[in-house]
């Protein structure tokens, strides 16, 4: 089993591609897996193209990410195209993109169908999930991948993002492509895989309920206007035009289990102001839910994902210290509040994967298994998988 990763800054999609593809082939034959993470400006006909045509005997997803990607070569800013390729030959991979009139819970159960139909594993549970889906409901994806499977399976995602949340995210395979859908990728490898995912924020012990929520707009908290509650907690009034960055390192939390009797959290990331005084986010928040303020620095987003990487190598494989290389998926808003010391963030994960390769989007939302078996949606979050040698 062997993992490469590429990458090219050309402006043209022709040529970024190209280039992408040359260097890959240099380090790696015959994948049966190929991931692409790229920018927005990128033309998804053309990649997926050239894609289908350097490997046509292999599985492939690709996924926008914001500003960047990232990579064992360091992080890059701006535009780009970086590829991951795996070649396992006794082990089974399988990719589906389904966009329809139907709910992301029906998509959902559809495209993990396909994926494993595609894997020619069908019957088989995979070892691993990859997910990868337009922003806007990524819980009743999560759902509908796991009831169609019944059986918990860890997953590892992140929803495809843009440069500046406009809607210009892309998802596609070798086949099809969609900017509202679900995207997933099922593994079935030779070697033993670990996981983790992790928030690195920690609760400052002030909490309110949702009493109002209509969708994902938390209109309410504890009976009084959401963002009132919300900017008495931060210290300072919030702005429309600058709500994200202001609370990135302030997210509401809920817990999702305890390990150790310490509680664990998913978070939830303002993004939007409303006219009544409620406030949106990134993920879906229900009514009576009880919220924790929450709180992290800069050098924690910095050094987290270092941690998160060091946590996966040590948790779940008999083999750890021994990666053959690895997938992270790092929240966007993360990286726009640090951008300046993503060269550090890098670093950090390159040391705790042992100089394998990896590849990083920058995501909209990040999906992961935490300690206690939960899949879960958060914001704010990073999630990571290793391949360990045999």
């Amino acid at each position: 089993m062997d993992v490469a990763t590429s990458f090219s800054a050309f402006h043209s999609s022709e040529q970024a591609i190209s280039d992408a593809i040359r260097k890959l082939n240099m380090k790696i034959a015959n994948p049966k897996l190929v991931l692409a993470y790229l920018s927005e400006h990128y033309d998804e006909l053309t990649i997926q193209a050239r894609l289908a045509e350097a490997y046509p005997d292999s599985q492939i997803l690709a996924c926008t990410s914001c500003q960047g990607v990232m990579t064992d070569e360091g992080y890059k800013q701006g535009e780009g195209i970086a590829l991951w390729a795996l070649c396992d030959y006794r082990g089974a991979y399988g990719t589906a993109i389904v966009s329809s009139n139907q709910s992301p819970y029906d998509m959902a159960k559809q495209a993990v169908l396909q994926a494993i139909e595609n894997s020619n594993r069908f019957g088989e549970l995979p070892a691993l999930i990859l997910l990868h889906a337009t922003p806007g409901a990524e819980e009743e994806v999560l759902k509908g991948i796991e009831d169609e499977l019944t059986v918990p399976v860890p997953i590892i995602g992140g929803s495809a993002a843009d440069d500046y949340v406009k809607g210009n995210w892309k998802l596609f395979n070798q086949e099809q492509s969609t900017q509202d859908g679900v995207g997933i990728c099922v593994f079935y490898p030779s070697c033993e895989i670990s996981f983790s995912f992790h928030s690195g924020y920690a609760s400052t012990g002030k909490n309110a309920y949702a009493t109002k929520v209509e969708g994902r707009e938390i209109i309410e908290l504890n009976g009084r206007p959401a963002s009132e509650v919300y900017s008495g907690w931060l210290g300072q009034p919030l702005t429309a035009s600058g709500i994200m960055r202001e609370s990135s390192l302030n997210p509401l939390g809920r817990i999702v289990g305890k390990l150790h009797d310490l509680p664990y959290f998913k978070l939830s990331h303002p993004c939007k102001l409303t006219s009544r005084g409620g406030i949106e986010f990134f993920a879906t928040i229900n009514e009576g839910e009880k919220l924790y303020f929450m709180e992290g620095t800069e050098e924690r987003l910095v050094s987290r994902a270092g941690r998160v990487i060091e946590s996966a190598n040590e948790i779940g494989s008999s083999q750890a210290l021994d990666p053959i290389g690895g997938i992270a998926i790092y929240c966007a808003g993360c990286m726009l509040r640090v951008q300046d010391k993503m060269n550090d963030v890098a670093t950090y994960i390159n040391t705790a994967m042992y100089d394998a390769p990896f590849v990083c989007a920058f995501t909209f939302g990040e999906q992961g298994q935490f300690t206690g078996g939960e899949n879960a949606h958060g914001n704010l979050m990073i999630s990571a998988v290793l391949f360990h040698r045999d």
